[in-house]
């Protein structure tokens, strides 16, 4: 029988910090786990074998109570194997995964959905200790990677456990923990003084680039890597991220046009992207961090998503109905001109001109007044002004 979970004393952290972010997360479609990119494990949710949002608003709001009153897997299975039942979800299909023996495929099992469960609980209360850490880095700014050390810990992560680096270091953005399905690794903060006194030594370890394979054969992504010893270490594929400091950024441009540009809208009227332009406002953008804002035409499997970085947003604009108007202006415009390796989007709307700039798929210039002409560089010749 399982035993009710105690999640607060479990990981060491206040539940409030855990439920607020994890009120905070978004919806991430995918029908693997590779279907979306690392950055969308940290506020989303992913889970194979489903394609809609309104699927995966019942399996969030399935798991909430999790964090809120301590259900165990098997509330969680209970509530939700039949509701995906009822709903057509469950089907046939299992592949057995060559690695890890993990069924996966079309069948939402009661294996899968403990997985769901311990990797999402997990990344929440992560998220909240790495906050929690934040704050204190100026009393403790040596940061430990502790791992369980059973006989259920993986041969890669034991060789993590101790590794000790400054609490600034960028190795915490690739390989904060949990790093891999199933991870029960955690961080430990440390004084300068217990540093020292306990002999750790404090490692800054290169990051480089390398190509890894994410589960469809001959398929690769560029990741990070950091060397230990004679040993190149990489996050499982599909994390490599930390889930307290990027926000929900799902892969689009493998999905039909429409349902990406309904997402779109969704995100840029949402919590976090409100959240994550009052941090750029603020100066606290990161440079990681991109969303989403428009959706070009074209078939699923191109490269038709336009975002806009963080870090160039307070330039851009300080009102999120702006970013909403922009994402109109781009899949909608009246017109569209190339220049100077800038693509520029202009459209009409109540008597006001609305003009975006795109350049390498990236949201760079947003303008909007009453004549085009003034808001065009110059150069830039407007054949028809409907």
């Amino acid at each position: 029988m399982t035993s009710k979970v105690d999640l607060a004393y479990a990981m060491q952290l206040p539940p409030a910090d855990a439920i607020e972010y994890f009120e905070s997360k978004g919806y991430a479609i995918g029908f693997n786990w590779y279907d979306v990119q690392a950055e969308a494990h940290a506020k989303a949710f992913t889970v194979a074998g489903v394609l809609k949002l309104d699927i995966l608003a019942d399996i969030q709001n399935g798991l909430k109570p999790a964090l809120n009153d301590g259900d165990t897997e098997r509330d969680i299975e209970r509530k939700l194997l039949p509701l995906l039942e009822q709903k057509g979800w469950i089907g046939k299909g299992l592949v057995a995964d060559p690695e890890t023996g993990e069924l996966w495929g079309k069948r939402l099992t009661p294996r899968r959905i403990g997985t769901i469960f311990s990797t999402n609980i997990q990344s929440s209360y992560a998220a909240g200790r790495w906050k929690q850490q934040v704050a204190n880095k100026t009393e403790r700014p040596y940061w430990q990677r502790v791992a369980v050390m059973d006989l259920h810990t993986r041969p890669r992560h034991a060789l993590l456990n101790g590794f000790t680096a400054a609490a600034d270091s960028p190795v915490w953005d690739y390989f904060y923990p949990p790093d891999g399905y199933g991870c029960r690794c955690r961080i430990r903060a440390f004084t300068r003084a217990q540093v020292e006194a306990r002999g750790f030594a404090v490692h800054e370890p290169e990051l480089y680039d390398i190509e890894q394979e994410y589960g469809i054969p001959g398929k690769t992504r560029t990741v990070k890597a950091m060397k230990i010893g004679s040993e190149t270490y990489t996050a499982d594929p599909g994390f490599g991220f930390n889930p307290g400091k990027v926000a929900f950024t799902p892969t689009l441009d493998k999905y039909a046009t429409q349902a990406a540009r309904q997402y779109i809208t969704g995100s840029l009227t949402g919590p976090d992207f409100a959240r994550g332009l009052a941090s750029a406002l603020a100066g606290e953008a990161s440079p990681q961090q991109t969303y989403p804002v428009a959706m070009l035409p074209g078939e699923p499997d191109t490269l038709r998503t336009i975002s806009v970085a963080q870090t160039a947003m307070p330039e851009l604009s300080a009102d999120a109905a702006d970013f909403v108007a922009a994402q109109q202006t781009i899949e909608n415009p009246a017109h569209v001109v190339t220049h100077d390796g800038m693509t520029w989007y202009a459209r009409q709307s109540d008597n006001v001109w609305q003009v975006a700039g795109v350049r390498e798929r990236l949201l760079s210039v947003l303008k909007q007044g009453d004549s085009l002409d003034s808001l065009l560089p110059e150069g830039v010749n407007v054949p028809d002004k409907n």
